[in-house]
């Protein structure tokens, strides 16, 4: 194959590959983790609309509130070799606006509005194979089969935007630490064009907030209970440009403890669906969206998401076709 020929190739992996950057409700989306080649440096843009019951970082759920979220997640990334294994780290901004209600009818406030805009929670990643996960030049990468593959991960999460003043914020004013095992199976008659089954399960744990809002009455310290996640995707591409998936997502734990209280109200016990598609524009341009909805809430919980997004990549071709020469001496 010719240079040429490999720049298109790396579009129709390595950019339908890396879908970040979204707030922690909605997920990664899917082949957000699937394995890709070393030497990758790129940038991922999206637009999320939301309308849910559930705090802007996506961590929290508030019974009686009604919130409409806009958010504007920018990651970037860059993949590299760590003996010989692949390792990526991965850096997130999320610019992001709300407005919405929440009913305190139950308190003798009635229905209180509330809106912010600045920055939700944001993210400094880093993952590594462990197993089926080799750090290989994008050349190589090409002639490489379809494989399972498992990968450690590990985020923080620092706040966005916040201010105790307010009912609700795009912030938590606290940190959250992740810890995931995303994994990737291929399968189907089509080597070439497997169906691909990503599976993450994770867990997230979370500090205190000392500074709660006015919505916890005067409380002293917030914190929650760690909150268990497993993200499914299953992918297929129908043309080597053009993909589509179906998502499934599970969380559950994350209830608030307001002063050593807990509030049960607040548990997350969340079951949700969503449809995917990606197609790739130009070499180093594709193009995403999704639509998913919470179709099981414990008491009440509530969220409908669209996200559109756009991934930019870079590689160095010179330097992966030096190395894939050397390789094959």
């Amino acid at each position: 194959m010719n240079v040429i020929n490999h720049k298109i190739t790396l579009g129709l992996t390595t950019l339908m590959l890396f879908c970040f950057g979204n707030i922690n409700a909605q997920g990664d989306g899917p082949r957000s983790f699937m394995l890709a080649p070393k030497g990758v440096w790129g940038v991922d843009v999206k637009w999320l609309d939301m309308k849910q019951n559930i705090i802007p970082s996506g961590n929290g759920f508030i019974p009686g509130a009604d919130i409409k979220v806009n958010a504007f997640p920018v990651s970037l990334f860059h993949s590299f070799s760590i003996k010989g294994k692949f390792a990526m780290v991965q850096a997130m901004v999320s610019p992001a606006n709300f407005d919405g209600t929440i009913d305190l009818s139950k308190y003798g406030l009635g229905v209180q509005k509330t809106s912010s805009s600045g920055f939700s929670d944001g993210l400094v990643g880093f993952r590594m194979g462990l197993i089926g996960a080799p750090a290989i030049n994008v050349v190589d990468f090409m002639k490489k089969k379809p494989a399972f593959s498992m990968m450690g991960m590990f985020r923080m999460w620092y706040s966005g935007t916040y201010d105790a003043k307010n009912l609700i914020n795009l912030g938590t004013n606290r940190l959250t630490f992740e810890f995931g095992l995303p994994m990737n199976i291929p399968f189907g008659k089509n080597p070439k064009m497997p169906f691909w089954l990503e599976t993450v399960p994770e867990i997230r744990f979370f500090t205190g907030n000392t500074k709660p809002t006015l919505a916890s009455f005067g409380a002293s310290k917030t914190r929650q209970t760690p909150l268990f996640i497993c993200e499914n995707h299953l992918t297929k591409n129908l043309h080597p440009k053009f993909w589509v998936g179906i998502d499934a997502r599970f969380q559950y734990g994350g209830t608030t403890i307001v002063d050593g209280e807990t509030d049960l109200d607040t548990r997350m016990n969340i079951f949700g669906l969503g449809i995917s598609t990606g197609y790739q524009a130009l070499s180093f341009l594709g193009f995403k969206a999704s639509y998913g909805d919470v179709i099981y809430g414990y008491n009440g919980a509530e969220s409908r998401m669209l996200r559109i997004g756009a991934t930019f990549a870079y590689v160095n071709m010179k330097k992966a076709n030096t190395e894939a020469s050397d390789n094959s001496k």
